[in-house]
């Protein structure tokens, strides 16, 4: 792919992707949400879930699971479509709150160091 996929192009490729391997499961399955449980609702298991990210890094041109995001800590549909447009849109991934605690706690370290060293 050329262009950066649009976040509505990365949700519909992993949605096509994931119907693409339950059919070859002979699995049919209606839309996709969000909250579909990658193994528990749909079935897919380890070796479904790295065809899936290896197709989709073919079409998508990233993999997120390199450095940004731990594979296991995708369990949802949402939580794969997420961690693609993490990869590809990092600017627009709001700062999580644990980011902003582990900020201000690094501020109070150096400001404790600075006091001692005075």
């Amino acid at each position: 792919m050329l262009t950066a996929p649009t976040p509505e192009q990365i949700q519909t490729a992993v949605h096509d992707k994931i119907r693409l391997v339950l059919a070859e499961h002979g699995k049919e399955v209606g839309p996709l949400s969000d909250a579909d449980k990658l193994n528990a609702t749909l079935g897919l298991d380890s070796l479904d879930l790295a065809t899936l990210v290896a197709e989709l890094e073919a079409e998508l041109g990233v993999d997120p699971f390199a450095k940004l995001v731990s594979i296991t800590s995708v369990r949802s549909v949402g939580d794969l479509v997420q961690a693609y447009k993490q990869a590809l849109y990092p600017e627009l991934q709001p700062q999580r709150q644990d980011d902003h605690a582990i900020a201000a706690a690094l501020d109070r370290a150096r400001e404790r160091r600075a006091r001692r060293e005075r």
